[in-house]
């Protein structure tokens, strides 16, 4: 395994917790260990053990509420594993050609590989300010678009709003072929036809109007570009 910054004895489910974590904070939801459970598909009392051998080791701490606060040792851990995850998933898209659809389980296993010199490698050849396939930059991730470029949730947007797609949920394959099989997917722009009492959207793209559930629409941030109607 590729030595992290400041993770030299971590292990790989550790690592897992974290970027977990970090994930969870980059979604604007507050950390706790039921969360983490459902995340991580383990029990709550491996989650109770897991974050007590993480806390000891200073990559957590407890937060307000019953969260769970990275330290500045985690979020470092955190994000440089993300970054690796990400340039893993354009290695294994833009190089190798595999389906965006697939890419984030093999992701997932590849990141923890990765040493330093290939990781220097794939920032040479991929370029620093690229984004993985689901709309991630490779630095900062969802939160970089929530903080500098206005993402949001699609299932927030108002009728009549055109936005711009920036990043979609990476984590559910049939999700994602959904969208691929209608063309949506990051740099694609919408415009939200209509909104139903069951908070379920109607939206236009490419000419034709598709209609989302509000746990898909909840899946996908845009940046509202205009309104249609102003």
């Amino acid at each position: 395994m590729g030595a992290l910054p400041g993770a030299v004895m971590t292990s790989v489910s550790q690592e897992d917790y974290l970027k977990a974590i970090w994930g969870l904070v980059q979604e604007g939801q507050r950390p706790i260990s039921a969360r983490l459970s459902e995340e991580l598909n383990v029990s709550p009392p491996a989650v109770t053990t897991a974050l007590r051998r993480m806390g000891r080791n200073g990559y957590v701490r407890p937060g307000p509420r019953g969260g769970i606060q990275l330290t500045a040792k985690g979020r470092r851990v955190a994000e440089h594993l993300s970054l690796r995850h990400r340039l893993a998933e354009k290695l294994l898209t833009e190089v190798l050609g595999m389906p965006w659809t697939r890419v984030h389980e093999e992701a997932e296993k590849l990141e923890h590989a990765i040493s330093p010199e290939v990781e220097k490698r794939l920032l040479e050849y991929f370029g620093r300010r690229g984004t993985c396939p689901h709309g991630n930059p490779l630095f900062g991730g969802l939160l970089k678009l929530r903080r500098h470029q206005g993402a949001r949730r699609l299932a927030t947007v108002e009728a009549g709003r055109t936005v711009l797609v920036l990043h979609v949920f990476e984590k559910d394959v049939p999700f994602l072929e959904f969208l691929d099989r209608h063309r949506l997917r990051p740099g694609r722009r919408l415009m939200v036809k209509h909104r139903n009492s069951g908070n379920s959207l109607e939206v236009v793209l490419g000419g034709k109007t598709l209609p989302l559930s509000r746990r898909a629409a909840e899946r996908i941030w845009v940046r509202v570009v205009r309104s249609e109607a102003s």
